[in-house]
């Protein structure tokens, strides 16, 4: 029997850091997504393992707490989670961690790790940094300190700095040790039920997206059986909700299908998920729905085919337009996202931009500013223009501390730019309306609400 340890540590501030391997951010409200990565470890976990999770972040714990109670644990390997927005107070709670573990397997994750450089600096304190969890074997990384010749399956290490190549992944056919992520802390902004829980049943994404670190992993795809053996638990436990957490739900459609077509025979969930109008069948989008799917999330990100081509994004507006419209017929929400900023985007595209979002029928809309993110080509492009490591440290979607502009328009105009485009299109007498009309309990209205209250909090 393995303990594993899990630990994030709490954000400066209390800032509402979500880390992930992808891509970390802050949360443009009061939402706090599920560290799925590290739910993604417990799937390597025998049945008689245990796990003990501490998020300093999701709990809000002072540096005293949080060392307090990562003092009391024992265990025999440790994963600990660091961010590239908040970097230097990660990186010394990890020296401060080690102090307190010095003589067990220790690994780290965090989308900083994307850049050579970083896994290069952390990998001289640590026995490896986790790029794939669905991959582990635990067995043969607490036995790395003995034979450092051990090849780990989705671990970076000094001896094998091989990454993976991109194909398709079947990860391990058990069952994320949800009943440690019941957290308070962790809220969804699209729920419909405070209690909820993160399911991935695609990890990585099948596209090459330039802006987007996500283009790095090769598509993990669990097997119906694991989830449906998931959702019995999640009943078990007295879950309703579920944030379906893929990059796109849906793809792998013969897989999806079947999938769908249990969950209408066998639950009751109500869900969430991200959906790429480029794989949109009118009778895919209605199984969803009979499903319990009550949200999608779309990504438009900009209006400027120049932009987009640039980066391998490709954008169908006539089909965008057909989901949204199909989406909307169903008495579904949908949110869109909006990216701002790009390299080459004058005032003028990105106001082009935020006026078609105002002209779709959406509930909700995210506006992110371009950042060079870990492991995105923006980032390669900057590397060799000069920038140095530090220089991307603390950047963040939202923009709020710090943002680098690009070549038209400084870091404060983007901002303003942003924050002006959250107040346009959350401000129309029209969208709330629309919000009221579909709102389903008074549980569904405080989550919109306080959420709504937080969003104008962090742009007035």
């Amino acid at each position: 029997m393995l303990n594993v340890i899990l630990l994030i540590p709490p954000s400066p501030n209390n800032r509402r850091i979500a880390r992930h391997t992808f891509a970390s951010f802050e949360s443009k409200a009061n939402y706090m997504f599920h560290p799925r990565d590290m739910m993604a470890i417990t799937l390597s976990m025998s049945p008689e393992d245990k796990a003990v999770l501490i998020d300093g972040t999701c709990d809000r714990l002072s540096e005293t707490e949080f060392l307090y109670q990562a003092g009391k644990l024992s265990g025999d390997i440790l994963f600990f989670f660091l961010s590239n927005i908040c970097w230097e107070s990660d990186y010394n709670y990890f020296q401060k961690i080690k102090t307190i573990f010095p003589n067990i397997p220790t690994f780290v994750l965090g989308d900083v790790f994307l850049d050579e450089d970083f896994r290069n600096l952390i990998l001289k304190e640590c026995d490896g940094t986790v790029i794939y969890p669905y991959m582990l074997d635990l067995n043969k990384m607490i036995n790395f300190k003995k034979d450092n010749n051990i090849d780990l399956p989705g671990i970076i290490t000094r001896e094998n700095q091989d990454i993976f190549n991109k194909t398709k992944i079947n990860t391990p056919n058990n069952i994320v040790r949800h009943d440690i992520f019941l957290k308070k802390g962790y809220s969804f902004p699209f729920a419909r039920h405070n209690k909820f829980a993160t399911v991935v049943r695609v990890y990585g994404c099948p596209n090459q997206c330039g802006y987007c670190a996500n283009r790095n992993f090769p598509p993990g795809v669990r097997s119906n059986e694991s989830l449906l053996r998931e959702m019995d638990y999640l009943q078990q436990l007295g879950i309703e909700e579920i944030w379906f957490g893929d990059s796109a739900f849906g793809y792998y459609f013969s897989e999806s299908v079947p999938l769908l077509e249990e969950m209408i025979k066998r639950y009751s969930f109500s869900w969430s998920c991200f959906f790429s109008h480029r794989i949109y069948k009118p009778e895919f989008l209605e199984l969803m729905h009979k499903a319990g799917c009550h949200t999608i999330i779309t990504g438009i990100d900009s209006t400027s085919a120049n932009s987009l081509n640039q980066y391998n994004r490709k954008v169908d507006k006539s089909k965008l337009e057909r989901l949204i419209n199909h989406a909307r017929e169903l008495k579904m929400s949908v949110c869109a996202d909006f990216i701002i900023g790009l390299d080459d985007e004058t005032e003028e595209v990105i106001n082009n931009t935020i006026a078609f979002g105002l002209q779709l029928p959406l509930d909700f809309a995210s506006f992110n500013i371009a950042i060079p993110s870990a492991g995105s080509e923006i980032r390669e492009n900057l590397k060799k223009q000069g920038m140095k490591l530090y220089d991307f440290v603390g950047l963040d979607a939202s923009g709020a501390f710090k943002n680098l502009g690009n070549k038209h328009l400084s870091a404060d105009k983007i901002l303003k730019l942003r924050n002006r485009a959250v107040r346009k299109f959350y401000m129309r007498p029209s969208l709330i309306y629309r919000r009221f009309r579909k709102l389903n309990s008074w549980e569904h209205f405080t989550i919109q609400f306080r959420e709504m209250v937080y969003l104008f909090k962090n742009i007035l």
